[in-house]
């Protein structure tokens, strides 16, 4: 009788072994699961499926990690392009009959009053490396759409001195590399825009600045040009008419007096050029006498010029700036009939020509929001004939009044109210509108909004 309560007590025991042997299975619910499942319907999984669904989100996770990678790769691309630009957008009055603009003007319907966009700009700027930016700024107008810059800039890296400029930017002149977004009169003078049409040229660029890593605070330029950029029609703009290539050279040295709230920049530049012969023809000398050219002859094209700036702490804040330049200008003249490649639509005619000219600009802060500017410039493109003895208009002098009063409305916005006054020098051998001073001043008030 023991020995078989004894067997029913062995096997007793073996099966509440068993029973819990059984309980110690993992009860688990898929990740996935959680919200969608009752606890009712929680499933009996063992580690190995727990641990497999655990690498699975893993897995998930890792690729996400990559996906974002890539998100901030494309981000910081981003952020290494810049735009920047401005539309200036203008109204025009004049006291003459304009005979500027697509259509054709008549003095039987005089255009005396515009709108009109002076200039609409995007510059994007783009630096996938520290020390090498691309920089490309086209200019739109209601007709058209040119490519005002566009270049590659390389920065020394080593000395930290030296900057290399490829492909079409701005001639080295302080008054032409003075942004039109910044200037405080409407127009530049009129000696920058005979001299350097279009302001731009296609060439090369080497520019030196010690004051960085030296602190001396000079900076000097050398480039070379094509030569022929806003002359003649657009498409000899593309590529060198001529062969030969014109140099330039700017140098400027700065003094700073922080003490006195002083500052002045004294610099010089020098333009060394050739104007080729591609139409033989008859010419004039700096003496208006006429002589013969055939093709592949040259003409000169240089002058020197000096530059002064003074800018002074003085109630707000004012500035002085002068510029001298002289030498000899040569071109071709172009026709509708006898279009010539390299004619410089402001000095259109056949000849030398020893010129000089000037302008002197003093720019007034008032408080924090209004500015006024005043300019007097001269271009005088003939130093050996005056008054009767001129006897083509182009060899006329002109002396010119510049007003301008801006206002900051914001940091983006600024509205300009400005009016130009030019004084011919008077011919009655050239006769016309030329025996008197011309009618030809304008009032313009302009609004211009950047980014």
């Amino acid at each position: 009788m023991k020995k078989i309560l004894f067997a029913v007590l062995v096997m007793t025991s073996v099966l509440a072994n068993a029973q819990d042997v059984k309980s110690d299975t993992i009860k688990a619910v898929a990740v996935d699961s959680l919200e969608t499942m009752s606890v009712d319907s929680v499933k009996t999984v063992t580690i190995e499926s727990l641990k497999e669904s655990v690498d699975e989100h893993s897995m998930k996770f890792s690729g996400l990690d990559e996906r974002l990678a890539t998100m901030d790769s494309d981000l910081g691309k981003l952020t290494k392009i810049k735009f920047s630009g401005y539309i200036q957008a203008q109204y025009e009055m004049y006291n003459y009959q304009d005979n500027i603009g697509p259509g054709p003007s008549t003095t039987a319907v005089p255009i005396k009053n515009t709108f009109f966009i002076r200039r609409a700009r995007v510059k994007l700027t783009y630096e996938p490396v520290t020390g090498a930016v691309f920089v490309i700024q086209p200019d739109y107008a209601f007709d058209k759409v040119t490519l005002r810059d566009a270049y590659v800039q390389l920065n020394d890296k080593w000395l930290q001195t030296f900057k290399l400029f490829l492909g079409q930017f701005n001639r080295t002149s302080y008054e032409v590399e003075f942004s039109s977004r910044s200037r405080e009169l409407l127009e530049r003078s009129r000696m920058s825009g005979i001299l350097y049409p279009q302001e731009r040229d296609l060439g090369a660029k080497i520019e030196m600045d010690l004051e960085t890593k030296y602190e001396i605070p000079f900076k000097f330029q050398l480039a070379v040009f094509n030569g022929n950029y806003g002359e003649g029609s657009l498409t000899n703009n593309l590529r060198d008419v001529d062969n030969k290539k014109d140099v330039m050279m700017r140098g400027v040295y700065s003094f700073k007096f922080p003490s006195e709230g002083l500052g002045i920049d004294i610099g010089a530049h020098t333009y060394l050029g050739n104007t080729a012969v591609l139409q033989a023809g008859t010419f004039s000398d700096v003496n208006n006498k006429n002589f013969t050219a055939k093709v592949g002859d040259s003409f000169q094209k240089r002058w020197f010029g000096g530059e002064m700036r003074v800018y002074y702490d003085f109630l707000g804040g004012m500035s002085l700036k002068g510029e001298y330049i002289s030498g000899k200008i040569s071109g071709e003249k172009s026709t509708t009939a006898l279009p010539v490649a390299n004619s410089n639509p402001s000095f259109n005619f056949n000849g030398i020509r020893d010129f000089s000219g000037y302008y002197a600009t003093l720019v007034k802060n008032i408080g924090k929001s209004n500015q006024i500017a005043v300019r007097y410039d001269s271009w005088d493109p003939n130093r050996h004939l005056a008054g009767d003895a001129v006897t083509i208009k182009e060899d006329l002098k002109y002396n010119n009044w510049s007003f301008s009063w801006q206002y900051f409305y914001d940091d983006n916005v600024k509205i300009v109210a400005g009016y130009s006054l030019p004084i011919n020098e008077k011919s009655t051998t050239v006769g016309g509108d030329y025996i008197k001073d011309k009618l030809d001043n304008t009032f313009t008030i302009r609004i211009q909004a950047g980014f």
